[in-house]
């Protein structure tokens, strides 16, 4: 299998790039250098990636401008990277006859409809997106080209990643209960869909594996903590041991329900899974 990757100089890209290295025969492409980068190409340079996906069975699109880029770019410098881009790759597989298309997009696309002052909102896919940002409008516009491309004979799957990169550890433990996703997992959900037989267009949310219920919702809003120490009843003991304070309210839950049944995608490093890492990190020096 031969595959482009876009954006390989960056987190999510470099981390694909270095898992799919043994296995598959691949271009990886980002406007800057890096160890995996063999192709030093703006997305936005047209003929150049003409050339690049031609030949190639399948493309997994990482390359963004993200919301660390708000304050330095401009709304049109996020329009051509984003979604002119976009549009370039998807032209050129449309046109060379690439089959399979993999957008790693973004849960911040829900935006304002994830505000719900009462209750934690139950993010599935179904939730209508609210942009707030032009990061927010460009990636799901660029959805929407991956859809309108899926009528024309590739398949599309747009990935909407919750939150994977490095935080404070107190930030990650309490966002792997219900709106972050380990780098490991984000790989395995871009290799999943590289290799699915979905056809046609599909959106799936990809994070951590809640161990909340919709049921939860009401109290997650306001005791928050009592809600945690019904599934983990160590936890609050965990969180005084660092010195932590125990979450009081969640606003959200993002729901994997639809990447575990077409995907059959399963994250091995969730809320539980981090406090045994980090004990093994303690206990042994290594990660």
């Amino acid at each position: 299998m031969r595959i482009l990757i876009t954006g390989t100089s960056g987190r999510i890209g470099s981390a694909i790039a270095s898992s799919l290295k043994k296995r598959v025969e691949m271009i990886c492409l980002d406007n800057r250098a890096g160890s995996y980068t063999t192709s030093i190409i703006d997305i936005r340079e047209k003929e150049k990636i003409f050339q690049c996906v031609k030949g190639m069975d399948a493309v997994i699109h990482c390359a963004a401008f993200l919301t660390p880029h708000l304050d330095a770019c401009s709304d049109r410098d996020f329009w051509e990277v984003n979604v002119i881009g976009t549009e370039n790759l998807l032209e050129a597989c449309l046109w060379h006859g690439v089959k399979r298309f993999v957008f790693t997009s973004t849960t911040s696309v829900y935006g304002d409809a994830m505000v719900d002052h009462q209750n934690a909102v139950w993010v599935t896919e179904e939730l209508l997106p609210q942009p707030r940002d032009v990061y927010d409008e460009t990636k799901l516009a660029a959805e929407k080209l991956c859809h309108d491309a899926s009528k024309h004979g590739i398949s599309c799957i747009s990935l909407r990643m919750s939150r994977c990169f490095p935080e404070p550890d107190e930030l990650m433990a309490i966002y792997r209960l219900y709106r972050g996703v380990d780098i490991r997992d984000v790989v395995q959900a871009h290799e999943l869909a590289l290799y699915s037989s979905i056809e046609g267009y599909e959106v799936v949310n990809i994070s951590n594996q809640t161990p909340f219920q919709q049921s939860d919702r009401e109290e997650l809003s306001g005791n928050a903590d009592d809600v945690i120490m019904r599934y983990f009843p160590w936890a609050k003991k965990e969180f005084s041991m660092r010195g932590w304070s125990f979450p009081k309210t969640i606003d959200r839950v993002y729901v994997i329900e639809k990447a575990k049944k077409l995907l059959g995608y399963k994250p091995s490093h969730n809320f539980s899974e981090w406090f045994t890492h980090r004990a093994h990190v303690r206990r042994t020096g290594h990660f």
